[in-house]
């Protein structure tokens, strides 16, 4: 139970870090911010932040398996991360957010084929569980219906692509996670992302450094905190890696997609708190049944 409890804080405080970084994120797309300058930025500051904190705690060992892990999940990334930023600067945080839903169940199968989990039947009801919950929650906001109304717009598609690649890339994570640690696999996930992402922006826009320096004194310190609160979510994510299978840590990471919308209501003034609240009720259910399981 003790280390249910551990598993149950590293998410909660890592995906509440998460969510609160998607909702700023919008808030700077929907200023006007270039998605590429706040991508490069927040992932290299990500990065750096933590490679400050590998070199004060020391570099773990590294194992067999962590570069192949590591150069596969830094490609897909690049690829679902810029996707991803897409469609939030396309369409609402509230709709963009619960779409990587599709994740869960997918990484039931992926953590299967990758790394040979077998997830327990209580297990995989509390994953449906939570889905369900976060279905209602999409319900309420009448971006969905259960019966799967709308047109899939250039945002939407983005955003389940994106989903698709990330449940291939999560095992990978967590191996990253096992054959080094949390903070060494963040710091070279998000160097590698926003480094290649850095170059490939360069190459296409000879004006992007100096528009991201530009970018950079017009927001301030706003890029910086989005990095902290970027790397401290998946330091905190990643070390609850240590403590689940896959699948289930797939589940509390959806967490994350519960706090934007909560917290888009608060800061982008989204509606429906009473529905919300009933699929707040769902969704912990199923996180409980997914983290008793174990």
């Amino acid at each position: 139970m003790t280390t249910a409890i551990v598993f149950a804080a590293l998410m909660a405080g890592g995906t509440f870090s998460l969510g609160l970084f998607d909702v700023k994120q919008k808030k700077y797309l929907t200023q006007g911010i270039d998605e590429q300058v706040i991508l490069t930025v927040t992932f290299i500051g990500t990065g750096l932040i933590a490679l400050l904190a590998v070199l004060i705690v020391g570099v773990p060992e590294i194992k067999s398996g962590f570069l192949l892990a590591a150069l596969s999940t830094i490609t897909i990334n690049v690829v679902a991360q810029n996707l991803l930023i897409r469609a939030f600067k396309a369409e609402e945080a509230s709709l963009i957010s619960p779409i990587r839903l599709v994740t869960t169940p997918l990484v039931i199968v992926t953590g299967f084929l990758l790394l040979n989990e077998q997830p327990s039947i209580s297990g995989i009801i509390g994953i449906f569980v939570t889905i369900l919950g976060l279905g209602i929650l999409m319900h309420s906001m009448r971006a969905f219906s259960f019966s799967f109304p709308f047109r899939l717009s250039k945002g939407v598609t983005y955003g389940i692509i994106a989903a698709v690649l990330f449940s291939i890339s999560f095992p990978l994570d967590k191996i990253t996670v096992l054959t080094s640690s949390a903070l060494f696999a963040v710091a070279v996930t998000f160097l590698g992302v926003g480094t290649i992402t850095a170059l490939l922006n360069i190459s296409r826009d000879h004006k992007f450094i100096p528009k991201t320096f530009q970018t950079m004194k017009i927001t301030g310190s706003g890029l910086l905190y989005l990095s902290l609160l970027q790397g401290v979510g998946n330091i905190l994510t990643n070390q609850a890696f240590n403590y689940s299978l896959t699948a289930y840590a797939a589940s509390l990471k959806r967490l994350q997609a519960l706090w934007t919308v909560l917290l888009a209501g608060t800061f982008l003034k989204e509606k429906n708190i009473k529905m919300r609240f009933v699929a707040t009720l769902v969704m912990f259910a199923g996180i409980l049944i997914s983290v008793i399981s174990q």
